[in-house]
């Protein structure tokens, strides 16, 4: 781990340890709020500080006692057996599973499946929807004594690098009401429907950790799908749910090593990859043209994201842009255009004539990397995407962070650091039949190691009956 990781997980638990009595319906309160939101920018420094250990109440926590150290904490409220019942049915909280409509209609039966989302709709793809909202009630006096009581806890440890700061007292005092709303909204939910299994997407939010924390008092089993790739490890553990989904082998050992046994580890993949081997194909001339692009040209297609190395970056571009044989797009993340933070790519695209910018929020990914010859990306999901829709994907690993990222070892000279190096990947790919040879081995090499095969809706289905039998 690094510095930064192992303080943060050390950290994490002290803040479980103090706030342990600290207990709403018998669930530690310091259990349901997303941990690292609590964390700002200044207190993130003194955490990258070698000294910073010796500021904490107890001894740095090892990689492989993360998820025991937590599942320590959940074996003392969770009930004794887990149930087996035919009668229940699934929940599928909508927020982050990113399950697309066939998985459902192909799936899933709609008298054994209940949608929760924030649609007010009746159903949702011919299955029954529920809204959490009509479950929820207020109990002001409740949380009002929580944030008492947490108030009296952080006095007591003014001189504490993290309970001591302002920005994570007001994060955790704020969340105190939402916590006791979603606490009194899942239990009420669970009270009125018959449920088996609880389907999620990530643990991240404050719903889906309550629903598997809540279903485990209940004994009702739980799986959590991987909503993206490994990148931050904070979003990905402690496991809170039954079993944890995963892309492939690489996401077996990584949460192995951090303490979670295989058995709780189940190999599907995500269902939402199942249509790039299902869907049907826009012809690619049309898609380039629609952009205003040339159809004879090789395009590279761009994907950017926030944290990035900008001077890097805009080396690379400049480096694609000499070559005349080359048209780009350029991709900004969701987040940088939803916050208006694209402007140094249009600069780019005022500078360099190969160069368009897709600003739109429109989602058409999926017609953008089958039409395109190559996709170019910082560390990102799209990786997995355009290797799955094989097309040639070049990394580059330009990140601004307190961390090194391996997700992509695995592709070789395919991941860069410097952009020089990787305009010269590029090159050679374009210009010679053995470099695309050398590209085909080593993608071939990283999906066999990967569940995603177009199956991962079965797979799911499979697991979800498994529980109930």
């Amino acid at each position: 781990m690094t510095r930064y990781l192992a303080n943060y997980w050390s950290l994490y638990r002290e803040f479980m340890e103090v706030f342990k009595n600290f207990k709403y319906r018998d669930i530690p309160i310091a259990m349901l709020t997303n941990f690292y939101q609590h964390i700002d920018s200044n207190l993130k420094k003194k955490m990258e500080n070698e000294n910073f250990p010796a500021s904490l109440l107890n001894p740095e926590i090892e990689q492989a006692m993360i998820q025991p150290y937590f599942e320590g904490v959940l074996e003392k409220i969770r009930a004794p057996f887990m149930k087996e019942s035919i009668d229940g049915k699934t929940l599928i909280n909508m927020d982050y599973t990113r399950l697309p409509e066939i998985t459902f209609r192909t799936w899933f039966d709609p008298s054994q499946t209940i949608i929760l989302s924030r649609s007010k709709t009746a159903h949702l793809h011919g299955i029954r929807n529920e809204s959490i909202l009509k479950y929820e009630v207020i109990n002001n006096k409740v949380s009002e004594t929580l944030i008492k009581s947490a108030k009296y806890v952080f006095t007591k440890h003014q001189n504490h690098p993290a309970f001591g700061n302002e920005f994570f007292q007001n994060t955790f005092l704020t969340r105190i009401p939402l916590m006791v709303k979603t606490i009194n909204a899942v239990y009420n939910l669970l009270d009125h429907l018959p449920i088996s299994t609880i389907v999620v997407g990530t643990t991240e939010d404050m719903l889906s950790r309550t629903l598997a924390i809540v279903g485990s008092i209940r004994g009702i089993k739980s799986i959590c799908l991987q909503h993206g790739i490994l990148m931050g490890e904070e979003a990905f553990m402690p496991v809170f749910t039954t079993l944890i989904g995963a892309y492939g082998e690489y996401e077996k050992r990584w949460y192995v090593q951090r303490g979670l046994e295989m058995d709780r580890i189940a190999e599907i993949g995500h269902p939402k990859y199942d249509q790039i081997f299902t869907s049907l194909r826009t012809d690619s001339k049309e898609v380039i043209t629609k952009l205003g692009l040339s159809s004879e040209k090789e395009t590279l297609l761009i994907i950017t994201g926030p944290q990035i190395d900008f001077i890097k970056f805009e080396k690379l571009m400049k480096n694609l842009s000499d070559n005349p044989r080359l048209q780009i797009i350029i991709k900004p993340h969701p987040w940088e255009i939803g916050k208006g933070r694209f402007k140094i790519y249009t600069e780019l695209e005022k500078k360099y004539p190969s160069i368009k910018v897709y600003t739109s929020r429109e989602n058409i990914l999926y017609e953008l990397i089958p039409a395109v010859d190559g996709v170019v990306s910082t560390l990102s999901t799209v990786v997995l995407e355009s290797i799955l829709f094989n097309k040639p994907v070049f990394i580059y690993n330009f990140m601004n962070s307190n961390r090194a990222y391996d997700y992509f070892d695995s592709l070789g000279e395919y991941i860069q650091t410097d952009p020089n190096r990787l305009t010269e990947v590029i090159s050679a790919y374009f210009s010679s039949d053995e470099h695309q040879k050398l590209y085909a081995h080593i993608r071939r090499e990283y999906l066999s190691k990967s569940y995603n095969d177009g199956s991962s809706g079965e797979k799911l289905a499979h697991v979800i009956k498994n529980f109930n039998q």
